[in-house]
C-alpha cells in the first residue's frame, strides 16, 4: 500500500512479551509517525520517522525491522510502507489520539497545547469499545481541535479543504484550516500559533513584507511575523484578496 507524505521519544523493547505487534512498547508511536508523515506529504523516509520521533535512525532501523517481520511494514526502504493490515492500525492510534483531543477540547475546555499533551497521556488506556462511544457521544466529529481529519476504522480519511501553508498563501484574507500534526509536537511553536490566533476556524490577514509572512486580525494594520516553523505547518483557506 502507498502512502503520502514532533518530538516524541519511544522505542520498542521487550518484544518477546507476547502482546500483538501494536500493543508493543512504543509501536503506536512509529505506526502513527508513519501514518501522520504519509497523510502530511512526502516520501516517508527512516530519516524523518526518527525526526518526528525524536530518536536516533539505528533506533528507527531496529524498530522497523520488528514491524517488518511482524507483518505491519511492507518495506523500509527507500520509503517506509505500511501493509493494509499496518495502515488499518495506524489509523485506529490515530483515529483514538484525535478522539481523545477532541473531548478534551470540547468537552474539557482544554487549550490546543495542553489537548495534544494530554491526549498523549491518556490515550493509551481508552479501549476501542470506549473510543467509539466517545465518537458517538461527540456526535460523530470529523476533526479533532487542530483541525485535522478523524480517520475511519478501514484508514480512510474524510475529504479535507484544498488549503495551503501560510507560508504559500498569497497576500490576503485567509481562514485557518488546520495544524499539522507535526506542529503539535513543537509545543513552543504551538503556543505561538493559538496566542496569536492561527487556529482552526479563525480568520486573519497576510501581508508580504520581502521574504517574510505577517499576520494580523483582519483591519488591523499592525501585524506579527510568522515563524517559519509555525507558517509551514499551518493550513489555510483563502477567502479574500487585499486591494494592495
Amino acid at each position: 500500500m502507498s502512502q503520502h507524505d514532533g518530538e516524541r521519544p519511544t522505542g520498542l523493547g521487550r518484544a518477546d512479551r507476547g502482546l500483538r505487534p501494536t500493543e508493543l512498547p512504543g509501536a503506536e508511536g512509529y505506526l502513527e509517525a508513519i501514518f501522520v508523515l504519509a497523510t502530511e506529504g512526502g516520501s516517508v523516509r527512516a530519516a524523518r520517522v526518527a525526526d518526528y520521533l525524536g530518536v536516533s535512525p539505528v533506533s528507527v532501523s531496529k524498530s522497523l525491522q520488528r514491524l517488518e517481520k511482524a507483518g505491519i511494514v511492507a518495506r523500509r526502504a527507500p520509503a517506509v510502507e505500511l501493509t493494509a493490515e499496518g495502515w488499518r492500525e495506524a489509523a485506529r492510534v490515530v483515529r483514538r489520539h484525535r478522539l481523545v483531543e477532541r473531548w478534551l477540547s470540547d468537552g474539557l475546555g482544554l487549550g490546543l497545547v495542553d489537548a495534544h499533551r494530554e491526549a498523549e497521556r491518556l490515550e493509551h488506556a481508552f479501549s476501542s469499545t470506549v473510543t467509539e462511544a466517545l465518537w458517538e457521544k461527540m456526535g460523530r466529529p470529523a476533526t479533532c481541535p487542530h483541525g485535522n481529519p478523524i480517520p475511519d476504522l478501514t484508514g480512510s480519511l474524510p475529504p479535507v479543504a484544498p488549503a495551503v501553508p501560510l507560508s504559500l498563501a498569497p497576500a490576503g484574507v485567509v481562514r485557518v484550516d488546520r495544524l499539522y500534526e507535526q506542529l503539535e509536537g513543537l509545543e513552543v511553536m504551538l503556543r505561538w500559533a493559538e496566542s496569536h490566533g492561527l487556529v482552526p476556524g479563525h480568520t486573519v490577514e497576510i501581508y508580504r513584507e520581502r521574504d517574510r509572512v505577517v499576520v494580523a486580525c483582519p483591519g488591523d494594520s499592525s501585524g506579527v511575523e510568522v515563524p517559519e516553523a509555525v507558517a509551514s505547518r499551518v493550513l489555510v483557506v483563502e477567502t479574500g484578496a487585499l486591494d494592495t
